[in-house]
């Protein structure tokens, strides 16, 4: 499970993607992430639209980052295009009130639509 990893210093945003199968094989770095949140991080943008399949233990990754970054005040997207992901986000999310799933839009839109989310937080 590849994933891709960007921090965007002017906007203190950290974005995210994965595309494959999101399992247990990224725990390491998820595990990093947690462990090294950039100091001043406003917001994180994370696109599962690359995600073929979700696993249980890639659920769990997903919850364990979440918590993390709102534990540091990190304002969280998350764009996904498949209905069987967006399906799993209330169980990822236990503030809700940071997640935003953008429902079946070209990617360009969702990228302006969290871009623009992120920035009125």
């Amino acid at each position: 499970m590849p994933m891709h990893m960007s921090y965007v210093n002017e906007a203190f945003r950290l974005d995210l993607s994965f595309s494959g199968n999101l399992d247990v094989s990224l725990s390491q770095e998820i595990r990093g992430i947690c462990n090294s949140v950039p100091v001043g991080l406003r917001s994180c943008i994370i696109d599962l639209s690359g995600v073929d399949r979700l696993f249980d233990s890639g659920m769990a990754l997903l919850k364990m980052l979440h918590r993390c970054l709102v534990k540091n005040d990190v304002f969280v997207v998350v764009l996904s295009d498949s209905p069987k992901v967006r399906e799993h986000i209330p169980t990822i999310a236990s503030r809700p009130s940071h997640i935003f799933t953008l429902k079946d839009r070209g990617l360009s839109h969702i990228a302006r639509a969290a871009e623009a989310a992120c920035q009125s937080f």
